[in-house]
C-alpha cells in the first residue's frame, strides 16, 4: 500500500493537484486560516502563544455539529451549557496552546510542503486507484464546514504538535511486571459458598408511625410532585391518512394505463447469433459459402469460434446499439442468414434462432397495481397542498383552527400533556402525533411565539401551537399518602434484608460454620466455583462478584445478589491465582492498558506545561464568541 501511495503522489497529475494545495498556502497564507491575530481578538495565551476569536469559534462549532448529527437538531443554550460544549473547546484549545507553545521555544516546526505531502497521503482523499482526488478532498471539506485554508493550518498544527507528543510517548510500552499482575487480576478464580434472601412482604411491615412518615415525606417530596404539564392544540399532516384508493376511479385507471402502456409491456426479444468478419470479402465469401449450403455453425468453426463464441442471446430493439445491426436482426427470417451487415465493429453476419414476441399485461392484471400508485400520489399532492394552505394562514397571523379549517384537516387538542406523554391521571395520551418529537419541540416552545412544524416521518409533519402551562408543584402528603406509605415499605423491606444480611454475616465473622447458619435460617446453601471477575457478573451478580473478590481466602461478605431485590451473604473457600498470568491477557486488553496508559503519559506532560507557563483567558472575548455561536 505505501507503495502504491507513493506512485499516486509520483504520478503528474498528482502533483499537478498538490500544486494546488500549494498555491493555497500563498494565496491565504497556512498561518492566517484563522485571521490574524489581535489583542481584542486574543481568547487565550499560553505564554507568547495566542489563540484567536476565530480559532475559538471554529473549535465551537465543530463541536457543536458533532452533537447535532446525534440529535438531529441544533442543540439549544441549555443543552450546549448542560454538555459543557464551551469547556470542551476552551480545554482542547488551551491543550493545543501550550504543545504550541512548547514547539515555539524548541523552535519546532513543519513545513509547507510536508503538510500538503502528508494530506495527499491521506487515504480519506484518495481515489479508487490510490492516487489523491482534489474533488474528493473539497467534497469532504464543505460536508465538515471546513475550508481549505482551515484545514491546512489545523494539519500544520497537528504535524507540529504531533512531532512533540511523539516523542513523549515513542517507544513506550508497559513493563511486564504490570502485565503479569494485571494477569494474576484477570486469571484469579474462587469458589464460594452463598445463601440469598428475599425481603418479607409489604403487606407484613407496619404503617410508619406519622412523624417517621413525615420525615421520609419531607426527604422525597420532589418525588411526588406534579409535573409540569402543557396543553396543545395540533395539525397532524400524515400522507398515509390521505391515502384513499377508493377515491381513483376506473376512468383515471384506464387513462393511466394507457399513457404508459410500455411499462407494462414486454418488446419483442431475438436470440441472436453472430459472426465478425475481419473485412467486407471475408465477409462475402462466407454469404457465398452459406447460400451454397454451409451451416451457420461450419462457418463459425471454419474461423474457430464456438457456437457459445458466437451467441449473443436474447435481445430486444432497445438493447442493440448498433442501429443497422438492430434493422438486420428485426428484419431477419428465424434461422435464416442475414447478408452481410456493415456494423459498427466490422462487417458481421446474423442468424436469428429464437423469437420472444412482445406481450402486455392486461388492465385487469394491473388495475390493483395503478390504483394504489395513484393513490399514493394524489396523498402526496394533498399533503403539499395542505402544508401550503397551513402555512399560508399562519403567515398572515391566522389561527391554528383556520389553518386546519383551510387545509380540511383535523384541529386536536390535548390539555394537559407531561414531557413523558402522560396525562394528570398518569395514563399515556393516545393521540399524540408526532410522539417524542412533538414533546421536545412542545417542551421547548414558548407561550405566545411562534412554533415551527414538526417533522416526525417522511412526509409527515405536525403543525402545533402551546396554549396553557401549568407549572411543577409539589402536592401534599395527604394527596400521595398511599404511595408514599407504600414506597416507604417498600424501603423498609430492604433495609431489615440489608440487616439481616449483615446479622448473618457476623455470625460467620462470631465462628458458625455456614452449614450450620443456613439450616438455623431456613436458608438454602449453594456453591459457586471457579468464579472469575469477568464470569462471576453472569453467575452472582457484579455486586457480588465484586464483594468475592474483596479479601482473602475464608473472606465473608453481603451484596445485592443477581435477583432484583435479594441479597446474599457469601464465604470464599478457595482462591487459585492462573498457572500462565500471561494467558490471561488478551492482544486487546493489552493494547487498551498500554494506550491508556500512554495517555495518562501525555496528560502529565500536559500538566506539567500547564503548571510551567503561564495561561490566560480573555473572559471579554470569549463571552463574545459564546453570544455569537448559540
Amino acid at each position: 500500500m505505501m507503495n502504491q501511495l507513493r506512485r499516486g503522489v509520483g504520478s503528474f497529475t498528482v502533483k499537478l493537484l498538490l500544486g494546488l494545495l500549494v498555491l493555497s498556502f500563498v494565496v491565504w497564507g497556512i498561518a492566517d486560516g484563522f485571521g490574524g491575530n489581535t489583542g481584542s481578538n486574543v481568547v487565550l495565551s499560553a505564554g507568547k502563544t495566542d489563540v484567536t476569536t476565530s480559532e475559538y469559534q471554529f473549535t465551537h462549532n465543530q463541536a457543536m455539529n458533532r452533537i447535532s448529527q446525534q440529535l438531529r437538531r441544533w442543540p439549544t443554550p441549555e443543552e450546549q451549557a448542560a454538555l459543557g460544549v464551551d469547556q470542551i473547546a476552551l480545554s482542547q484549545l488551551t491543550t493545543d496552546a501550550l504543545l504550541d507553545e512548547q514547539a515555539r521555544i524548541l523552535s519546532i516546526n513543519q513545513t509547507d510542503q510536508e503538510v500538503v505531502r502528508q494530506t495527499a497521503m491521506d487515504p480519506t482523499f484518495q481515489d479508487s486507484t490510490g492516487n489523491f482526488s482534489l474533488t474528493t478532498f473539497r467534497s469532504l471539506l464543505q460536508n465538515a464546514r471546513v475550508t481549505e485554508a482551515q484545514y491546512l493550518t489545523l494539519q500544520h498544527g497537528l504535524a507540529r504538535r504531533g512531532q512533540i507528543t511523539g516523542a513523549v510517548s515513542s517507544g513506550f510500552a508497559l513493563p511486564e511486571a504490570f502485565t503479569t499482575a494485571l494477569g494474576v487480576y484477570n486469571g484469579e478464580s474462587r469458589s464460594i459458598v452463598y445463601a440469598t434472601m428475599a425481603p418479607e412482604p409489604e403487606s407484613s411491615i407496619a404503617d410508619p408511625d406519622e412523624t417517621v412518615l413525615n420525615d421520609y415525606f419531607e426527604d422525597v417530596s420532589e418525588d411526588y410532585a406534579s409535573p409540569e404539564y402543557r396543553a396543545v392544540s395540533f395539525i397532524p399532516l400524515v400522507p398515509e391518512t390521505l391515502f384513499d384508493p377508493a377515491s381513483i376511479t376506473d376512468a383515471e385507471i384506464e387513462t393511466e394505463y394507457q399513457a404508459n402502456l410500455a411499462e407494462f409491456t414486454t418488446p419483442e426479444q431475438r436470440q441472436i447469433q453472430q459472426i465478425v468478419f475481419a473485412d467486407t470479402a471475408a465477409a462475402e465469401a462466407g454469404a457465398r459459402e452459406l447460400a451454397a449450403g454451409r451451416s451457420f455453425q461450419d462457418i463459425a468453426i471454419d474461423m474457430g469460434r464456438s457456437a457459445e463464441d458466437v451467441t449473443l442471446g436474447f435481445r430486444s430493439a432497445d438493447q442493440i446499439m448498433d442501429a443497422k445491426v438492430r434493422e438486420a436482426v428485426f428484419a431477419a427470417t428465424l434461422n435464416e442468414p442475414t447478408g452481410v451487415v456493415d456494423g459498427l465493429f466490422g462487417p458481421v453476419i446474423l442468424r436469428v434462432t429464437d423469437i420472444t414476441p412482445a406481450s402486455s399485461r392486461p388492465l385487469e392484471e394491473v388495475r390493483e397495481d395503478i390504483r394504489q400508485q395513484l393513490a399514493a400520489l394524489r396523498a402526496s399532492e394533498q399533503a403539499t397542498k395542505a402544508y401550503e394552505a397551513i402555512e399560508d394562514i399562519r403567515g398572515s397571523g391566522g389561527t391554528l383552527a383556520e389553518a386546519a379549517q383551510n387545509a380540511g384537516l383535523e384541529l386536536v387538542t390535548i390539555a394537559a400533556v407531561d414531557q413523558k406523554g402522560r396525562n394528570p391521571s398518569g395514563v399515556e395520551v393516545d393521540n399524540l402525533v408526532g410522539g417524542s418529537d412533538l414533546l421536545t419541540a412542545l417542551f421547548l416552545a414558548e407561550l405566545g411565539m411562534p412554533t415551527q412544524p414538526v417533522n416526525f416521518a417522511t412526509g409527515s409533519y405536525v403543525f402545533f401551537e402551546l396554549t396553557d402551562i401549568t407549572e411543577a408543584k409539589e402536592r401534599p402528603l395527604e394527596e400521595v399518602r398511599d404511595a408514599v406509605i407504600a414506597d416507604w415499605k417498600g424501603e423498609e423491606a430492604d433495609r431489615q434484608l440489608e440487616a439481616r444480611a449483615n446479622a448473618l454475616r457476623d455470625r460467620l465473622l462470631a465462628g458458625e460454620s455456614f452449614a450450620d447458619l443456613a439450616q438455623s435460617e431456613g436458608l438454602t446453601m449453594q456453591s459457586a466455583a471457579s468464579l472469575t471477575r469477568a464470569s462471576g457478573p453472569q453467575q452472582i451478580g457484579e455486586p457480588a462478584t465484586r464483594a468475592a473478590f474483596g479479601g482473602p481466602l475464608g473472606h465473608v461478605a453481603t451484596a445485592p445478589s443477581g435477583t432484583t431485590g435479594q441479597w446474599m451473604v457469601l464465604e470464599v473457600t478457595e482462591v487459585n491465582a492462573p498457572a500462565d498470568p500471561a494467558s490471561s491477557v488478551t492482544a486487546e486488553l493489552k493494547t487498551t492498558t498500554s494506550n491508556a496508559a500512554r495517555d495518562d503519559l501525555l496528560q502529565s506532560f500536559i500538566g506539567r506545561l500547564q503548571a510551567d507557563t503561564p495561561v490566560s483567558y480573555n473572559q471579554r472575548a470569549i463571552q463574545s464568541v459564546r453570544g455569537s455561536v448559540q
